[in-house]
């Protein structure tokens, strides 16, 4: 007889532990105190963010961070929550396209899921920028394609987590449902 533990084991797949390592990224971005420890040290790091560029990737918080508002910390939130389900509707594709894809496979398509989820994500975010500000034209176009932009860099620098995570699940093979 099988126990939950391995019940859960057996029908965790790609798409969920993707969607959750993303969920932790958005969670430890949310947290105002990693947050301050990490632009204390990597003061470059808020350089872009000077010029409108969203920081980072959107933190999944209750409450709002320093002055912002209601308003920005519920657009926030959605960015974050578009992140993984992006990450994760990336991953579920490729699994669904690829089920018996190794190891390596599976790392980039993790790594990929978190690059679109969080280039989305920075699309949202640079829009919601740009509504703020009550910019022209021309930053109704600059700051979604710059969020974009950053978040893709992100993506690129932490999507090793999910990757890893992605490569390291329990692989189901085609026609094995228990």
């Amino acid at each position: 007889m099988r126990t939950t533990i391995d019940a859960l084991r057996a029908h965790t797949d790609g798409t969920a532990v993707v969607g959750c390592a993303c969920l932790l990224l958005v969670l430890l971005h949310g947290s105002a105190t990693l947050l301050t420890a990490f632009t204390a040290r990597a003061g470059l790091s808020v350089v872009p963010s000077a010029l409108g560029v969203p920081f980072a990737l959107p933190g999944l918080r209750a409450t709002p961070l320093g002055a912002t508002d209601w308003s920005w910390q519920l657009c926030e939130n959605f960015a974050a929550l578009l992140l993984i389900a992006t990450a994760a509707a990336r991953m579920r594709r490729h699994l669904r396209l690829r089920p018996d894809a190794g190891k390596g496979r599976r790392l980039l398509a993790g790594w990929t899921a978190l690059i679109a989820g969080a280039a989305l994500a920075g699309v949202w975010r640079g829009m919601v920028a740009a509504r703020m500000v009550e910019s022209g034209i021309w930053g109704w176009l600059a700051l979604p394609s710059a969020g974009a932009l950053f978040g893709a860099l992100w993506g690129v620098a932490l999507g090793w987590l999910p990757g890893a995570a992605a490569a390291l699940a329990p692989t189901q093979r085609a026609g094995a449902r228990t």
